[in-house]
């Protein structure tokens, strides 16, 4: 008992380590755009009486969530100048998109749902554009800043940040629209970008390591000139990182399968706030129900997952966080007959965040584990792009389905569309397809 239980306290330890607790604060700065884009402004645009079918398209604007990796090799290899001499190449990204954030929420902030919902759609493309981006130089640099022994921790403590700044967000704009209106809750939004840079400020710049092939190609390139350097830098950024990828066994299989794995809460996900407006939820009910008493649910989830990796290894952590993420579309189908229902709405949002939690920690895990450092940026963006394309495209029609299916129906549909992905999973798994990266087998 003794031993176990010291054996416990160390492995809590990491989480007092600096870059470890980096990670919780670039996952804050990571996590709010995403609950602007895909669950605020759905609120905000419902509120002023868009219609479902407009607010459904406004899913596109995740669309740079699922395409980041074609910009990402520039992220990973283009310097800035200035900049780059100053911060080091990972932060000087960070505070170059960052600027642009903060430019593109104030002025989101300003306009005006009844006359500039077409406006508002770029600009939130805008945001969604920007935040993709962050997304890619904040996973590099936490992958980059951690060791391999502490990736399950970071996973932890970035999703616990990722949600912490959803929550922030969703709480904070849905109470200070309440009382001072949607202009000043969505300009107040820019103070979340601050524990990223304090972050990265606190840490430092990561050591940069080089793969074989990249050192063979720069090689290559120190010798070229003209056109032909550059060609190789070219392949150097672009074609590398994907070279790399698939010389590896099965990656399609892997690939298909972080495509589809979260399909069902792609298309679920965009609608959930016009059903809480149809369902006349107000803006209180919905910041207590959907933030505050979903928040210790969320945490939990999040704590759990950490340790579902490590006990329960990847492929059974993976199941068990799909299986209960596709449960919770059935919940949703469940608030739906209920009305107006304060309670059922607090059970459902507890629901859907405890999987949410619990099914993020392993899957950051799991694509972290599968980077080669020397190519952070490029392959974790391809890997978290697949991961999003499903929402992107499936949820761009999700205010179609909902309006012609109805919500009940609509729910269980979005139910069924995450099958695909725990057969793709159950395919993986038979064929022990990356069962190195197990950390619990038995």
């Amino acid at each position: 008992m003794t031993r176990a239980f010291s054996d416990w306290l160390k492995g809590l330890a990491p989480y007092a380590e600096k870059p470890v607790l980096a990670t919780f604060l670039l996952g804050m700065s990571s996590g709010f755009p995403l609950t602007l884009v895909i669950s605020l402004t759905g609120i905000w645009l419902s509120r002023f009486g868009v219609s479902k079918e407009t607010v459904g398209i406004f899913a596109l604007a995740t669309t740079p969530y699922a395409w980041k990796f074609l910009w990402s090799p520039a992220i990973d290899r283009v310097p800035l100048g200035f900049l780059s001499r100053y911060f080091g190449r990972r932060r000087a990204w960070l505070v170059l998109i960052q600027a642009g954030l903060a430019v593109a929420i104030l002025y989101l902030s300003v306009l005006d749902p009844a006359v500039d919902t077409v406006l508002i759609g770029f600009v939130v493309l805008a945001v969604g554009f920007l935040s993709a981006s962050q997304d890619t130089v904040i996973d590099a640099y936490r992958i980059e800043v951690l060791p391999k022994d502490r990736l399950g921790h970071g996973a932890s403590m970035v999703a616990f940040g990722y949600r912490a700044g959803n929550l922030i967000a969703g709480y904070g704009v849905l109470r200070v629209a309440e009382s001072a209106g949607w202009s000043v809750a969505i300009a107040l939004l820019v103070l979340l970008l601050l524990p990223g840079l304090v972050a990265v400020i606190w840490v430092g710049e990561p050591a940069h390591k080089e793969d074989p092939l990249l050192v063979r190609d720069q090689s290559l390139i120190a010798k070229a000139k003209g056109l032909e350097k550059v060609r190789l830098t070219l392949h150097e950024a672009v074609v590398l990182p994907f070279v790399e990828f698939t010389h590896r066994r099965d990656w399609l299989l892997i690939l298909l399968f972080i495509f589809l794995f979260k399909a069902g809460d792609a298309i679920a996900a965009i609608m959930t706030g016009p059903l809480m407006v149809d369902l006349q939820f107000t803006e209180g009910e919905m910041a207590n129900a959907n933030k505050l008493v979903g928040t210790i649910a969320l945490w939990v989830g999040i704590a759990l997952g950490a340790v579902l990796y490590r006990v329960a290894g990847v492929y059974r952590s993976l199941a068990l966080s799909g299986i209960l993420m596709m449960v919770t579309n059935l919940v949703f189908a469940w608030l739906a007959t209920r009305g107006h229902d304060v309670f059922a709405l607090a059970v459902t949002i507890g629901s859907e965040n405890f999987a949410t939690g619990l099914g993020t920690t392993v899957v950051i895990a799991y694509l972290s584990s599968l980077c080669n450092l020397s190519f952070t940026a490029t392959q974790y963006a391809l890997l978290s792009s697949l991961a999003s394309q499903a929402r992107a495209i499936m949820g761009t029609f999700s205010g179609v389905l909902a309006e012609n299916l109805g919500w009940v129906s609509f729910f269980l549909f979005s139910t069924l569309a995450a099958v695909p992905g725990l057969i793709m999973l159950l395919l993986l798994w038979r064929r022990s397809v990356g069962v190195e990266q197990e950390t619990g087998q038995g």
